[in-house]
């Protein structure tokens, strides 16, 4: 079965049983529920205020206001408090009481305010509703007004330039259209995403760059923009509560729900000038809308659809090298750009959906999930020239550049049932989620096959999956005078990975040799140029699963002391079992001024895609003139290859995270964050560098596998240490009439260390400096910023808004692999974005925005300035730019128009 198949039958089976669970929940709704309308509005212009929210407090039902301040809230019987938020006013609440089925209109008038809001959080903890302020641990809690403020476009974009800890690396070769959001230095997969409290699938395919290691990551392109209400980002370490993956922090996704009518629409593209060139690339269309619907008993449903066309960029430089073999005139002709270095193009169509119905009074069955179907194209390879030994002239007499096809589709659905029983909040759910990549390779050729050589091949599929059960209880208790919030749970989860062989063209030897050229007759590399082929010998079917039992306790003994504490016990079908503890506090030592801090132990799993990733390549080799092509694989660790290698089982990284901060929140003064962290992490999983020694193929002829001429795996090969603060402060000062200026500011320092390297198996033993390389240790001390600053201003007055955001991130480089003076760095520079709105009616939007407006460039490789006597990284003068070590990439500048309806 296909990974298509596969993904569509989850498919009809996620909408059957979400169809099922909401038909039995009409059905069943026994208690007729009350209902409040009425309008929100501003108490000193009289105006309307959109997008505030309206909530009843201790509870989970809330509304969103309309263009026209209007919101429904469906409530339970009796008396409930509502409280209404919107930023740029001051909060308001009221008391209302009703009768079963009847309603009630209460209007609220809000007091412009430019106190920052206050938000309550969902993430950090599973007792106590409380504050990001309040909170022991540091949470960074993003609007969907704030992130469409940024005028960016895609969730990483925004998320990077409003959280200083968080980074989003370039990967301008291989581009995948996946981006892997880091925290605090660490890498991807140190980073758990929740949506809605749940945990988010992983997805099926490694990434690497002089950024990060080969890494696993969660892909957060596959959630529409338009979906989210807002993010919260814990910056702490959270294993000891959420599981594997928490080290470096949580991501957390709230998704929209309750009534929304919104349609947006955005068009843009790159309008750069560099090195005398002029750009109008990197084209984009995006449309998206979001439909809410509220049901007389208070269910809701509530669907968002999204489209993304986003074309190429390209920086590469005209190729100055001989193109074709000597005397050929053709080698007179001016110099072209025939190689790619940039984002590729991508397509993609992406649909999320939350829906919940009451059962009982006191009961509700909920779901949510979403599809994407992403088409992409990526130049992954350098261009073969005519005289290459790689290029069937026969076929591309003046040369050719491969192309990657990546077809990514991403499927997900959660359901579940929430309630009240005898003072205990219950939660029991149920998630499938899966995400596979097939690829394509495009105008390529197998040098084997010679002029018979196909130019279209099927290279293979990765797909993973994942299936998660959760049953979750809290309790608020009061012993005495003490206030406690109690918290249990289990999980059960069950994770799937495969690689399927792509066609034989794309991988096999066809015994053809060189066809013409002074190397006529000689060997030539095997499979498609650009992506070899998964071959029969790489395909996996892996299978785990884990089973978790959590709790979490928070109180205070005293009003100004907040305690917390967390535990989990967790075994794995293939590692064992682990167990991890937290501790925080929070201490009010004078009104507006706290101290908080935080102790926890944790893990992570290694991903399935570490464990079972298998790929084979082809190398040319020469020695003593003589020239061979080499297959080199890299090996899943449980392989009979991995282990002649000296490949023991992966164990789990284990972590002690420490962090300690102060919190100043004083009405009228800036609000102001800090926060000191060291994390320490044992047995970092990475992948090795490859060997091809002749002493590794003689091991493997004696041991019967012929024709593996050297290779890699994942293994458990370092201890790293990575310590920093955080720093943000924000205020807002209210100006005459409704002017109100707001500021945002954030400061974060990392740096992390290798601490130690494991020692190599006997039999690798003098390949140490091969095994874990300067470059390897250079991606983990110095591939991401060490630096980054933000600063924000928001100006609104009346229907303009203008926001105005400078960044500066870095330094990052890298590191040759031998020699130090072939380093490269990359040093900071500030990037400026603009976005300007305006409100031609109530709920009429309009804004133009500008990413990096002063059309910045990194800084160029160290070699490019020598053209065809360069040495490095630079392919003699084709690549300016390290684009995959700028925190802002290399395109230059981008203008986006959008027009939004809400």
């Amino acid at each position: 079965m296909t990974t298509v198949s596969i993904l569509a039958e989850k498919a009809r089976t996620a909408a059957a049983a979400l169809v099922l669970v909401t038909g039995v929940a009409q059905q069943l709704s026994a208690q007729e529920a009350a209902v409040i309308t009425g309008t929100v509005r501003n108490a000193v212009t009289g105006g309307p205020v959109a997008n505030a929210t309206v909530r009843v407090i201790a509870g989970r039902r809330f509304s969103v206001t309309g263009g026209d301040g209007g919101y429904r809230l469906v409530v339970d019987a009796g008396q409930s408090e509502v409280r209404v938020t919107a930023i740029g006013f001051a909060p308001a609440s009221q008391m209302v009481s009703l009768l079963p089925g009847a309603s009630a209109v209460t209007a609220f008038a809000l007091q412009p305010s430019a106190v920052p809001l206050d938000e309550v959080v969902a993430v950090g903890t599973r007792a106590l509703e409380r504050t990001a302020t309040g909170s022991p641990v540091p949470v960074d809690v993003i609007s969907s007004q704030l992130l469409d403020n940024t005028g960016m476009t895609e969730t990483w974009q925004q998320l990077q330039r409003l959280v200083p800890s968080v980074n989003v690396p370039h990967i301008p070769i291989g581009d995948n259209h996946m981006r892997p959001v880091t925290l605090r230095g660490l890498a991807p997969h140190h980073v758990l995403v929740l949506v809605d409290g749940k945990r988010r699938h992983p997805a099926s395919v490694l990434l690497a760059g002089p950024s990060v290691p080969a890494t696993a990551l969660t892909d957060l392109n596959a959630i529409p923009s338009g979906a989210i209400e807002r993010i919260e980002v814990l910056r702490d370490g959270a294993a000891a509560q959420y599981g594997s993956d928490a080290i470096g922090g949580v991501v957390n996704v709230v998704l929209k729900s309750g009534e929304h009518r919104d349609l947006q629409t955005s068009i843009g593209g790159v309008y750069s000038s560099e090195g005398g060139r002029d750009f109008r690339d990197g084209a984009l269309f995006e449309a998206s809308t979001t439909l809410g619907f509220v049901s007389a008993n208070g269910g809701h449903l509530t669907l968002t659809g999204e489209l993304r066309d986003r074309s190429g960029t390209n920086r590469a430089y005209p190729d100055m090298r001989p193109q074709y073999f000597a005397g050929d005139p053709r080698n007179d002709e001016p110099p072209r750009v025939s190689s790619y270095l940039g984002n590729g193009a991508v397509h993609a169509l992406t649909f999320f959906l939350t829906a919940a119905a009451p059962v009982t009074r006191s009961t509700e069955a909920y779901a949510f999930g979403g599809a994407a179907d992403r088409h992409s194209v990526s130049h992954d390879a350098f261009f073969r020239r005519p005289l290459d030994s790689r290029t069937v002239r026969a076929i591309y007499p003046d040369g050719f550049l491969p192309r990657i096809g990546s077809q990514i589709r991403d499927l997900s659905v959660v359901g579940g049932m929430r309630g009240t029983l005898r003072g205990w909040r219950w939660d029991l759910s149920s998630g499938w989620g899966g995400n596979g990549t097939a690829y394509h390779v495009h105008n390529s050729n197998n040098v084997s096959l010679g002029s018979a050589s196909p130019t279209e091949f099927y290279a293979g599929r990765v797909a993973a999956q994942q299936w998660t059960s959760n049953a979750d209880v809290t309790r608020d208790l009061k012993l005495g005078s003490f206030a406690v919030g109690v918290a249990g749970g289990a999980e059960l989860r069950v994770e799937k990975y495969q690689i399927r062989a792509g066609e034989p063209d794309s991988w096999r030897d066809g015994g053809v040799r060189i066809l013409d050229g002074p190397q006529a007759g000689q060997s030539t590399q095997v499979g498609a140029q650009g992506m070899f082929g998964f071959r029969p010998t790489d395909e996996v079917s892996a299978r785990r699963s884990s089973s978790a039992l959590y709790l979490e306790a928070e109180g205070r003994p005293i009003q100004r002391l907040l305690l917390q504490s967390a535990a989990r016990a967790e075994h794995y079908s293939d590692f064992g079992s682990t167990s991890d503890g937290k501790v925080a506090a929070r201490m009010q030592l004078l009104p507006g001024l706290a101290l908080r801090g935080s102790m926890s132990t944790g893990f992570r799993a290694p991903a399935l895609t570490q464990k079972y990733f298998s790929s084979t390549r082809t190398v040319f080799q020469t020695v003593n003139g003589v020239t061979t092509v080499l297959t080199v694989r890299t090996f899943p660790v449980n392989t009979p290859e991995a282990q002649l290698m000296g490949a023991t089982p992966l164990r789990p990284e284990k972590s002690v995270s420490r962090s300690a901060g102060l919190v100043l929140h004083v009405p009228r003064l800036p609000q102001i964050t800090a926060d000191l962290y060291r994390i320490a992490i044992g047995d970092r999983v990475g992948l090795l560098g490859s060997i091809t020694d002749t002493s590794i193929i003689r091991l493997f002829e004696e041991n019967g596998m012929r024709g593996i001429g050297g290779g890699n795996y994942f293994t458990n090969s370092i201890d790293t240490r990575t310590q920093g603060v955080d720093l943000v402060a924000s205020h807002a000062l209210l100006l005459n009439g409704s002017r109100v200026l707001r500021m945002l500011g954030g400061y974060n320092h990392t740096r992390s260390i290798v601490t130690r390297v494991s020692p190599p198996p006997p039999q690798l033993a003098r390949f140490q400096s091969e095994l874990f390389s300067r470059s390897n240790r250079g991606i983990v001390e110095n591939g991401q910023p060490r630096e980054t600053i933000t600063l924000t201003l928001s100006y609104g007055a009346g229907p303009l808004a203008i926001n105005l955001h400078n960044q500066r991130s870095g330094p990052t480089a890298q590191l040759d692999q031998n020699t130090p003076e072939a380093d490269q760095t990359v040093g900071p520079k500030w990037i400026t974005d603009v976005r300007i709105s305006y409100q031609l009616r109530p709920r009429v939007q309009v804004a133009l925005s500008a990413a990096n407006l002063f059309d910045v460039y990194p800084e160029e490789w160290w070699d490019f300035k020598d053209g065809l006597n360069a040495q490095g990284v630079s392919m003699q003068g084709i690549f300016r730019y390290p684009g995959a070590l700028s925190p802002f990439g290399m395109n230059g500048r981008t203008l986006y128009l959008r027009l939004a309806y809400h």
